[in-house]
């Protein structure tokens, strides 16, 4: 096994595109619905912000694509660097526990990713459905960032990733 763990390396990515998929699909559907279009144009408006809303899909279709190729590489070092703990100590620790907590929260963000890509593909301007807006910002984004928490306690409260002279100083403490 590697010193130095890859799975932290992988992540930020997936996790920055999964969040701006579900913000650009929210502010698109809020643009979009009659309660609120007025607000979103209104704050547009006075932002100054001169990108449509209109564009939003184009932009958050592509942002899924790019979740979907980010996840592979995020989602293939995390279970190299889960599987030892799950051999080691099965499903009886609170670690191993939490490590398969945020794998499969994680696994769902990407399998939304998939469902919305697979979708929206054909769709005119690939306007998201209402269900495409739903897992993007309902699912996803509650899913992720939980799944961010997770990682974080899997870090910084049992260690994991931490090798060689990191781990043995942490031990010491």
């Amino acid at each position: 096994m590697p010193e130095h763990p890859t799975h932290p390396a992988t992540v930020h990515f997936p996790l920055t595109t999964t969040l701006l998929t579900g913000g650009l699909d929210a502010a698109y559907f809020l643009s979009t619905y009659a309660p609120t279009s007025s607000v979103v144009a209104s704050a547009f408006k006075t932002l100054d912000i001169a990108l449509s809303p209109s564009l939003f899909p184009l932009l958050s279709y592509y942002t899924t694509i790019l979740t979907l190729l980010f996840s592979a590489p995020a989602v293939a070092t995390g279970a190299y660097e889960l599987m030892p703990l799950i051999k080691r100590d099965g499903f009886s620790s609170k670690k191993a526990r939490t490590g398969v907590l945020h794998a499969a929260l994680n696994d769902i963000t990407v399998v939304g990713a998939l469902y919305n890509w697979w979708s929206r593909r054909s769709n005119p301007a690939f306007i998201p459905s209402n269900e495409n807006i739903l897992v993007s910002t309902v699912l996803a984004v509650p899913a992720t960032c939980f799944a961010a928490y997770l990682g974080g306690t899997l870090v910084y409260q049992y260690g994991m990733g931490f090798r060689g002279a990191s781990a043995k100083a942490k031990k010491e403490q």
